[in-house]
Order: C-alpha cells, then sequence, then structure tokens
C-alpha cells in the first residue's frame, strides 16, 4: 500500500511542478504602475487584442484602496510558487527514489519537509484566499485560473506533507517499540 501511496504522491508532485508554472506565468501578468507610468503607457500606444484565448496583463495602480494587490503581496506570492516549485520537485526526486529503490527517508528528511511543506501550504491557501477576493483580470475566467492554480498546489502540497508524516510515524513508533524492550 505504500508504494501505492508514494507513487500517487509522486504523480500528485508532479502535476503540482507543472501547475506551479501556470500559476507563475499568470502572476507575472500582473504589473503594478505608480501614478507617474500613466503618462508613459499612454505614449506607449498599449492596445489589447481581441483574442480571448489569452489572458491579458492587468495593470494595477499603486495609489489606490485596498482593493488590489499590493507590490509586496505580489512578491510574496511569487516567492512562495518559486518555493513551491523547488518544494515539488525536492519531493518527487524523494518519492522516486524511495519508490523505486529501498531508501529510506531518514527521520530528519520527513520532518523537514513535512515542516517547511505545512508552512508553505499556510502561505499558499492565504495567498490564494486574498486572490479569489479580487478582480485582478479583465476575463473572469484567468481569475478562476489563477485561483484555482493556487489551490491545486496548496493541495498538492498538502499531499506531500501527509506523506512525509507517514516516514516519521514510523521511526517514531519503530524508536518507541525499542525502548519498550
Amino acid at each position: 500500500m505504500y508504494k501505492g501511496l508514494a507513487f500517487a504522491s509522486g504523480l500528485l508532485a508532479f502535476c503540482g511542478f507543472i501547475t506551479c508554472f501556470g500559476a507563475f506565468h499568470m502572476l507575472n501578468k500582473i504589473v503594478h504602475i505608480n501614478g507617474n507610468d500613466i503618462l508613459a503607457m499612454h505614449e506607449e500606444n498599449v492596445k489589447l487584442s481581441s483574442d480571448y484565448s489569452d489572458c491579458h496583463n492587468a495593470y494595477i495602480l499603486d495609489d489606490l484602496d485596498n482593493l488590489h494587490l499590493t507590490r509586496l503581496e505580489l512578491f510574496y506570492m511569487k516567492w512562495s510558487v518559486v518555493l513551491s516549485i523547488l518544494y515539488s520537485f525536492a519531493v518527487m526526486i524523494l518519492i522516486r527514489v524511495k519508490y523505486l529503490s529501498n531508501f529510506d527517508i531518514n527521520f530528519i528528511t520527513s520532518n523537514t519537509m513535512m515542516l517547511v511543506g505545512a508552512l508553505l501550504t499556510m502561505v499558499l491557501v492565504i495567498a490564494t484566499c486574498r486572490l479569489n477576493e479580487l478582480t485582478l483580470f479583465i476575463e473572469d475566467w484567468c481569475n478562476d485560473v489563477l485561483v484555482y492554480n493556487m489551490f491545486f498546489i496548496a493541495l498538492n502540497t498538502s499531499v506531500a506533507v501527509v506523506f512525509f508524516l507517514i516516514p516519521s510515524c514510523q521511526y517514531y513508533f519503530e524508536l518507541a517499540k525499542n525502548q519498550a524492550f
């Protein structure tokens, strides 16, 4: 059963790895503009195409209400997605090694991956809830794609945390059994 769980978790980590790139691409389409840069934009004649197959850039003015993302929030969201890329890649490598050989994930590695994954999941869920409140893009489906990608990444990260909980519990119960004798 554990090999099946490892295979499913590895497949989900791979899907999360690919989804991270899509979410990062969508977050890069959000552009912050200062009040002084508006005139420069009009001079460049920014034209939106009528093609609805791709999301257009979202331009956010900094000096408005709290209805939009701040630069700092966007910066944190981008870096949490980048850290998710690295985390899901590490999960894929560890699960692949565990699945294809008799390699055991040690206690320190599993606890570290659980801690990093739990923190990353919390940050991603908070960021996704914040994104769900806002309308960043003109097209509604672009907003939905970004929110669903972020939720999917958070779900995959939490599944990886549960996967690393199993070796940690096995090590703990094995240690408790050895100390009982």
